[in-house]
């Protein structure tokens, strides 16, 4: 069983991030890595899109394979997990390494961790629903901190290591048990305490986890508990309705214009032209500037929504 990631906090005002290395000269008739990265996403997309659009009882044993060489095989991902490096704030920072483990087990182990760790004692408690692959947004969790001054703990888990395409489309059951356990798992721990001493929740999911983070929340007891809801790039985003309830004004929804990933929808079935644009622009989005593509700004909670 894997052991929930606790980086030791430390105490001081926030440090620059070191200077990016600078990148290295293309070689004359090689392939850049990250243009084989690229194409490698983009077959899978294709891959894992034809799989799924298989008549039932076909696309099993295929599905199965393409999914374990996503999720534990030769094209597994291993992100930059920010939650296991020391915050310079002196936030708390806990990640629950648990591909593999069912989501209650892995949701109680992590929150453990973070009660052990004093996550609780602080004033606001981020939940960070990660993508397919485990990965939280480094800026984001950097710029959280700062905004709450240290006072923060983050807790996350990782359910999988296969890419968000192969999860949406294969395995969508584990990204939505997870966040819902996880969630449960930190709602009834914040219940058990006195009312005076109890962190204010902020939920955040990019991609993904924006998805799975506003389906789970359609549990009126879990939306109640949340101070604030942070989405940005949720998939066919471009197609959703605004938020209503009590909880609208304290919900941010970030979308950028050019983000292929929100234009994603069934809609694109009737628009054969528009959706073969679509798909063209995934491959690499996510590395584009942020604030364009699949790629994001930092975004906080509105004024007022946190205590």
């Amino acid at each position: 069983m894997a052991t929930p990631t606790v980086p030791a906090p430390t105490s001081g005002p926030a440090t620059q991030q070191p200077p990016r290395q600078p990148r290295q000269p293309a070689v004359p008739g090689r392939t850049p890595a990250r243009t084989r990265r690229h194409r490698m996403t983009a077959l899978l997309l294709l891959v894992v899109t034809l799989l799924a659009g298989a008549p039932p009882g076909t696309a099993g044993p295929a599905a199965a394979a393409v999914w374990w060489a996503v999720d534990s095989g030769p094209f597994a991902r291993s992100p930059r997990d920010i939650l296991t490096e020391t915050s310079p704030a002196g936030a708390v920072r806990v990640f629950g390494d648990h591909a593999g483990q069912d989501a209650a087990t892995a949701a109680r182990d992590t929150v453990d961790a973070l009660e052990q760790a004093g996550g609780l004692d602080r004033r606001i408690l981020s939940v960070d629903l990660p993508t397919g692959s485990g990965w939280v947004d480094p800026d984001e969790v950097t710029a959280l901190e700062r905004w709450a001054g240290g006072d923060i703990a983050s807790v996350s888990v990782r359910y999988s290591a296969a890419p968000s395409a192969a999860v949406l489309l294969l395995h969508r059951d584990l990204a939505v048990d997870s966040a819902r356990a996880l969630l449960h798992e930190v709602v009834d721990r914040v219940d058990r305490r006195d009312p005076a001493r109890r962190p204010a929740i902020v939920v955040h999911g990019e991609s993904l986890g924006a998805l799975v983070g506003t389906e789970v929340l359609t549990d009126p007891r879990l939306d109640a508990a949340v101070a604030s809801r942070l989405w940005q790039g949720t998939p066919g985003g471009a197609h959703a309705p605004a938020p209503t309830g009590p909880g609208a004004r304290c919900t941010v929804t970030d979308l950028n214009d050019d983000d292929p990933v929100g234009q994603l929808s069934t809609r694109l079935l009737a628009h054969p032209v528009q959706a073969a644009t679509v798909l063209a622009d995934l491959p690499g989005s996510e590395n584009r500037p942020a604030g364009s593509g699949h790629s994001y700004r930092p975004v906080l909670p509105p004024a007022g929504c946190v205590r």
